[in-house]
C-alpha cells in the first residue's frame, strides 16, 4: 500500500468510525436495514420529527384565519358529522377519556392550571398535537374563559367554541363525575358555529406522589374527559382518547419547558 493510499485511508477513518452500526428494523412486515445517520433511530421517529417540523411552518405561516378558511370544506362535513350524531343519540352521554400522569420537576397541578389558562398555551396549542390548527381564548368578566378552536379527530375537523369554561355545572351536566380527588376541575361546553352544543370538556388535575410510583419528583395527573351523545361511534371515541393522551403530555412538557425558562412566572 503506497504513502498516499494510507493518508486516504486516515483521513476516511473518522468518518467511518462516526456511523453507527446498521439499525434493522421492519416496516409493514418487511426488513430494512440502513446506515448513515450518527443516531440511528426508528423510521417513525425522524419522520414525526420532520412532520412536526413541516406542520409548524405550514400552519404559523397560513395563520389562523387562513387556517379557518383553508380548512372550510372538512369543516362544514364535520358540522354535517357532529349533526348526524346529535340526532341518532338517545339523550344520554358517553364519553372518550385520556390520563396521564408526567413527573417533572417544576410543575406541579396548580402551575399546570395556572398556566394553562395564561396565553402561553394558545401559543403552544398547534404543536401539542398535530391536528391542532387554531385556538384563541379570553378571559371573561365572570372568570369563565371563552375558546375558539379549530380541531381534529381522526379527520373530523371542527370550527367550534367553548364559552364558558370553568367551574364544572354538574346541574346542567349530571353526567359529568365528581372525582372528589382531583381538587382542581373545570369544564365547558363545546359548541358549533351555528350554536349547537355537541360535546362538553372537562379536564381535572391533581398532584402525586412520585415515590408511589418508584419517581425521583412528584407528579401530576391530567385527566381528561369529552362527552358526546351516545349516537357517537366508539371508533371515533378511540380517535380522540389517543389524541387525549398525546395533547396531555406535549402540554405538560411545555408547561415545564416554560417554567424551566422563566418565560412563564408561576404564582405558587
Amino acid at each position: 500500500m503506497s504513502f498516499k493510499s494510507i493518508l486516504s485511508l486516515a483521513a476516511l477513518l473518522p468518518f467511518v468510525t462516526a456511523q453507527a452500526s446498521p439499525y434493522s428494523e421492519t416496516i409493514d412486515g418487511y426488513t430494512f436495514i440502513k446506515s448513515g445517520p450518527n443516531v440511528l433511530l426508528p423510521k417513525i421517529q425522524y419522520e414525526m420529527k420532520f412532520a412536526h417540523t413541516a406542520l409548524s411552518i405550514l400552519k404559523t405561516s397560513i395563520g389562523p384565519d387562513g387556517l379557518i378558511a383553508a380548512l372550510q370544506p372538512e369543516i362544514k362535513k364535520a358540522d354535517t358529522f357532529w349533526h348526524d350524531v346529535i340526532d341518532s343519540s338517545t339523550g344520554s352521554w358517553v364519553p372518550a377519556d385520556g390520563r396521564g400522569i408526567a413527573f417533572l420537576p417544576n410543575l406541579t397541578a396548580i402551575r399546570f392550571a395556572a398556566w394553562s389558562q395564561s396565553p402561553l398555551a394558545d401559543a403552544a396549542n398547534n404543536d401539542a398535537n398535530p391536528e391542532h390548527y387554531v385556538k384563541r381564548t379570553i378571559a371573561l368578566a365572570n372568570g369563565t374563559l371563552e375558546s375558539e378552536i379549530v380541531e381534529g379527530w381522526g379527520g373530523v375537523t371542527t370550527h367550534f367554541t367553548i364559552p364558558n369554561y370553568g367551574t364544572p355545572d354538574r346541574v346542567k351536566n349530571p353526567f359529568l363525575r365528581e372525582l372528589p380527588e382531583f381538587p382542581i376541575q373545570a369544564a365547558g361546553d363545546k359548541v358549533l358555529m351555528d350554536g349547537t352544543i355537541f360535546g362538553v370538556l372537562h379536564i381535572s388535575v391533581r398532584d402525586v406522589k412520585g415515590a408511589d410510583y418508584g419517581q425521583e419528583h412528584d407528579g401530576v395527573e391530567i385527566y381528561a374527559s369529552v362527552w358526546y351523545g351516545d349516537g357517537v361511534a366508539d371508533a371515533h371515541l378511540e380517535e380522540e382518547r389517543e389524541h387525549i393522551t398525546v395533547e396531555i403530555t406535549n402540554l405538560a412538557l411545555q408547561a415545564q419547558k416554560d417554567i424551566e425558562s422563566g418565560v412563564f412566572n408561576p404564582p405558587f
